[in-house]
């Protein structure tokens, strides 16, 4: 068994408010000693091949996942990551989301779910035995007390938690991750299942909103 270190929560130019190609992902995935990343633009899969193929070459293990927009009663109402995903995933109400996540033998996992300025989850404890992980440690997350409240109510409910980066940019990989001591990075899927996980690392400089900022000025990728 090893102890792997794996970013469950970045973006690429393929999100319109992240500016790293797929390929610099990868590479900045392997100067940061992780072991694999878990590729999760906004409500589109459309960077998986590129950073697959990045993943090869550069001997990291890619996840393909997706950050999925919630909706609840027509209105925005948080995120979920899909991870180890087959095809892209419609936002939608969290019970389709769910099943389209299990349908493909995924892994649904709260992201930043008390983020006041960026979503936060409004359902959280109404569908609490429907996750199979939160994010209790994203590091773009501006004041330390939200992912607090996201370890304490992981805690609290026998929940497994995870760390993620949600990097858009290069200089944010890796300042969150999730540690699991498991063969590859197939087995991290039973890994959470089993709550065997940690969150590792720090929270980003809140200067790096301004990538998203700037990224979003910018034509989308296609």
């Amino acid at each position: 068994m090893l102890l792997m270190k794996i970013d469950l929560h970045t973006h690429t130019c393929y999100s319109g408010c992240a500016v790293q190609s797929p390929e610099d992902l990868v590479k900045a995935a392997k100067r940061r000693g992780l072991d694999a990343v878990a590729v999760t633009d906004h409500n589109t899969t459309k960077a998986w091949k590129r950073v697959l193929d990045a993943g090869k070459k550069h001997g990291i293990g890619v996840i393909p996942g997706e950050e999925i927009k919630i909706f609840h009663k027509g209105e925005g109402a948080g995120e979920v990551l899909g991870l180890f995903l087959k095809e892209e995933i419609r936002p939608g109400e969290f019970p389709v989301v769910r099943e389209r996540i299990k349908e493909q033998g995924g892994l649904l996992v709260v992201a930043h779910p008390f983020d006041a300025f960026r979503n936060s989850f409004r359902m959280l404890e109404e569908y609490k035995r429907h996750y199979d992980a939160i994010e209790v440690l994203n590091s773009r997350v501006v004041f330390g007390a939200f992912n607090k409240m996201a370890l304490e109510f992981a805690k609290k409910n026998g929940i497994a938690m995870t760390g993620g980066s949600d990097a858009h940019c290069t200089l944010e990989v890796g300042n969150a991750y999730t540690i699991a001591d498991i063969d590859d990075v197939r087995g991290l899927a039973s890994a959470i299942r089993r709550r065997k996980t940690e969150p590792a690392g720090r929270k980003s400089n809140p200067l790096v909103h301004s990538v998203s900022t700037f990224a979003k000025l910018r034509p989308r990728k296609s």
